[in-house]
């Protein structure tokens, strides 16, 4: 398999998004647009981990696809910044946990 192929993210932007007129690979056209595109990023940013998976996600597509819009680029910066927050969380306190186990004489795998 060719290695460009395996490194391609198996999704792309919703239909319903050209459905509701919105190319997250350029700016806002109309006002409209403008205010669907923040109102869906604002939503998608404050629904947890899942939401700021799905913005990021969004991003990426985008960016394969040749571009992401400012905003687009705005909103995925912030969930990766997030999401790294999080994840950073999650390795120091699995690590914590791995490391008390093992001083305790357990094995993690067997």
């Amino acid at each position: 398999m060719d290695r460009q192929k395996r490194n391609v993210v198996p999704f792309k932007a919703p239909a319903t998004f050209a459905r509701f007129g919105i190319d997250w690979t350029k700016d806002a056209a109309s006002e409209r647009e403008r205010s669907l595109r923040e109102t869906y990023l604002t939503y998608e940013t404050s629904c947890g981990p899942d939401g700021l998976v799905s913005v990021l996600l969004l991003a990426t597509v985008s960016r394969r696809q040749g571009a992401v819009a400012e905003d687009l680029q705005h909103a995925g910066d912030f969930a990766e910044i997030l999401l790294t927050m999080k994840m950073r969380t999650h390795q120091d306190h699995v690590l914590d946990a791995v490391h008390s186990y093992l001083d305790g004489g357990g094995t993690v795998w067997s």
